[in-house]
Order: structure tokens, then C-alpha cells, then sequence
């Protein structure tokens, strides 16, 4: 286990979890703007926490679509859980994701990109490639050159990075349709995001 892992799984990740309580349905209307008008049935959060987009996602999609979480906190897979039963939430990590190539019509992470360090950070981007059949979503900071930020006493938990040419070295079929910027008006904290089409 690395040592991100292991403090996201233990303490560290459950006072996280505890702090990251926010009102999801602000973030309808971003989720609204990217997702309009994509043929999804199949959707995957890889790093869920406590479900927050999880429940956004499934008040735009509806019960039609099948809406998953992946986390490895077992803390905030039970918040993630409780949160609804129209969505599901399970045990695992973003280096092993258990489902078959193509699975989802979109996979996607919000703020987890940014906690994996630069030797797994390849590894990571192509798992979450094979099990998405058509669209990748990223939603994290941002940087022009990979950069150690400190956080709540680490040095080796953050890291803003320019996400979409990591993608565009490790996943070549990935071609970007649409990006934007969202902040605390969109219920997020200062993120850029990408929108990615497999075209080959």
C-alpha cells in the first residue's frame, strides 16, 4: 500500500470526510452544462467520498442510468451509501477498478487526480480509460507544471498538475471536446475540468 492510501484510508480520510459536507445541489447546474446532450447509461465516479456528485448525477440522469462510486474510505463509502439508494457505492481504488473494458459511457474525478503521486499518476489515467467506453471527465486543479502544494501538514498529498496533457500522453484515443473553469459559485473549489471522447 503507498503511503497516500494508507493515510486516505485511515484518520486523515475520515476528518476529510467529516469537513467535505456540501450542498450537492449546487452543483446541478455545472453537471447539467457538461452532460447535456451525451448518450449516457453508464456512469462512473472514481473517487466518490461521501456521494455528493453521485446524487447530483442521478437528479439530471434519473433512474434510468446506472450511477456508481468507487472509494476507498470505508468511513465515507458508508456515507456514500446512506446517501441514496438510487446510486451505488463500492469499496475499491483507482489503480484496480473493478469492471470490465468499456463499461461505463463516462468515467469521471473530482479532486482525486490531485492526491496521486507522479510514479502511480500513469497507471491511474489508463485504468480509468479501459472502463470507460466514450467519455472521460477530469475535475481538478490546475497547473501549467506538475507542483507540490502543502496540505494540512504534507507534502506528499496535493499535487496541481495540467491533468489534460497527462491524459493526452498516457490515453492517445482521447480527444478533448469542451473544458471550462467552476468555483464556489458551482459548489466546487476552483477547479478546471475536461471533457474527453475516446475517437479511436
Amino acid at each position: 500500500m503507498t503511503i497516500q492510501r494508507e493515510v486516505w484510508e485511515g484518520e486523515f480520510g475520515n476528518a476529510y470526510t467529516d469537513r467535505n459536507v456540501i450542498d450537492w445541489r449546487m452543483r446541478l447546474p455545472a453537471f447539467r452544462q457538461v452532460l447535456e446532450g451525451l448518450p449516457i447509461r453508464r456512469i462512473l465516479e472514481v473517487g466518490c467520498n461521501r456521494g455528493h456528485n453521485l446524487l447530483a448525477l442521478s437528479d439530471i440522469l434519473g433512474t434510468e442510468t446506472e450511477i456508481v462510486g468507487l472509494e476507498p474510505n470505508h468511513h465515507a463509502l458508508e456515507q456514500a451509501r446512506a446517501a441514496s439508494t438510487q446510486v451505488a457505492a463500492l469499496y475499491g481504488y483507482a489503480q484496480d477498478i473493478p469492471f470490465k473494458n468499456e463499461y461505463f459511457d463516462l468515467v469521471f474525478t473530482a479532486g482525486v487526480l490531485i492526491h496521486i503521486p507522479l510514479v502511480d499518476l500513469g497507471a491511474v489515467l489508463v485504468e480509468i480509460c479501459r472502463v470507460s467506453r466514450r467519455y472521460v471527465l477530469c475535475i481538478e486543479y490546475f497547473a501549467e507544471e506538475d507542483t507540490a502544494i502543502p496540505y494540512r501538514g504534507h507534502d506528499d498529498l496535493l499535487w496541481k498538475r495540467n491533468f489534460l496533457r497527462h491524459y493526452q500522453v498516457q490515453c492517445p484515443e482521447l480527444t478533448l471536446v469542451n473544458s471550462g473553469y467552476w468555483g464556489p459559485e458551482h459548489g466546487f473549489d476552483r477547479v478546471h475540468w475536461w471533457l474527453l471522447e475516446k475517437t479511436r
